[in-house]
């Protein structure tokens, strides 16, 4: 009887913490981000807690403090520099005629129109250009100023607040290292506490070796797709390796959003300039070295990053983001590999005597 209310109470527990966790779910969005934004800061607070003026050391309060400004320094770098590009293209879209960047597709689509009425996928009397011309229509009447003027207003109020809350945080969390564990090791019970701490002290060295390799990935593309659009004579090179880069952190589909981005700034810039869209030419000269970026990314810089990090097969990580996009979406992609490594630690603590267990995590 005592242990079936024991297990009635541990029900009751779980339920009220899910409960609170879903109701102040943007309370907790806060603390995770600070707590990634943390462990990514770490490192740099331990390099500046080094420092030496005379004989006194970098006082720490300072070095937390530094640190998260450099931090948000970066972010709002990044912010300050793809808002004025992107409104510019939004402005530039709101007022192109699509029938201007449908002309370029006139060719190509007749092909694929043929294509399709031959291998019975498309009637005949359908025209695919009118269909793509109502997407693009769509789509354009969306991106209007106004439309985006009051979705920066409406998204203002409360990403100052997430700004404030988030930076609040870091700092205490950056200030003092062990915080997060200490929280951790009130909730957990004594038993259990000493493989908690191994599993905490293990997702922190594996997360902090993950996100600062994935940054760099993240500006290596960026920095290449950008020459790479620069030395085709693009007008917003850098927009495209922007906004390339940024979609390169969504495992596999990421690569296709970028490319689709990339046509679309690629040819407002070609009509900003008074040109005509070509578009089988602009998407060779567009996509070619992209793809080729990508490869050299996918084959030299990720496998860094996974094999030291993640260390599990590629076919594994692909299954796992497979599973979290299908799930969840594209949040959940881009989450899949550090939740995956976290599963990973905690399974190898706790499940180690299972056979399928010890094969997963045999390397970490």
């Amino acid at each position: 009887m005592l242990k079936r209310n024991k297990w009635l109470l541990i029900a009751l527990g779980a339920i009220i913490v899910c409960f609170l966790v879903w109701y102040y779910s943007k309370i907790v969005v806060y603390i995770i981000v600070s707590a990634v934004l943390s462990v990514m800061g770490g490192p740099l607070v331990k390099l500046l807690d080094k420092i030496k003026i005379g004989r006194k050391k970098f006082p720490h309060t300072l070095s937390a403090l530094l640190t998260l400004f450099i931090i948000y320094g970066v972010i709002f770098g990044l912010f300050a520099l793809i808002v004025p590009l992107l409104y510019s293209q939004i402005t530039t879209l709101s007022s192109i005629d699509p029938n201007v960047l449908l002309a370029g597709l006139k060719e190509p689509t007749q092909a694929l129109e043929d294509f399709f009425v031959r291998n019975n996928l498309m009637q005949s009397g359908q025209d695919l250009g009118e269909v793509i011309s109502q997407k693009v229509l769509s789509f354009v009447s969306f991106a209007n100023v106004g439309d985006f003027a009051n979705t920066m207003i409406n998204f203002a109020s409360g990403f100052f607040v997430a700004v404030f809350a988030i930076g609040f945080i870091t700092f205490f969390f950056l200030k003092h290292d062990k915080m997060l564990i200490r929280v951790i090791m009130l909730l957990t019970p004594v038993r259990l506490q000493s493989e908690i701490k191994h599993i905490y002290l293990k997702v922190i060295k594996l997360l902090s070796k993950y996100f600062l390799g994935l940054s760099l990935d993240i500006i290596i593309v960026m920095t290449l797709i950008t020459i790479a659009m620069m030395i085709f004579g693009f007008k917003n090179a850098l927009m495209i390796g922007v906004f390339a880069g940024m979609m390169n952190v969504i495992p596999y589909v990421g690569q296709f959003i970028g490319y689709i981005l990339a046509l679309i700034f690629a040819s407002t810039g070609i009509i900003e300039a008074g040109g005509t869209v070509e578009m089988v030419p602009l998407i060779l000269k567009v996509c070619g070295p992209m793809l080729a970026i990508n490869l050299v990314d996918a084959y030299l810089f990720q496998p860094t990053i996974y094999s030291n990090v993640v260390r599990a097969h590629p076919l594994e990580i692909f299954l796992v983001i497979l599973i979290a996009g299908s799930t969840a979406g594209i949040l959940a992609m881009v989450l899949a590999i550090p939740a995956y490594t976290v599963i990973r630690i905690i399974a190898k603590e706790f499940l180690i005597q299972y056979p399928v267990i010890k094969s997963l995590t045999k390397n970490i």
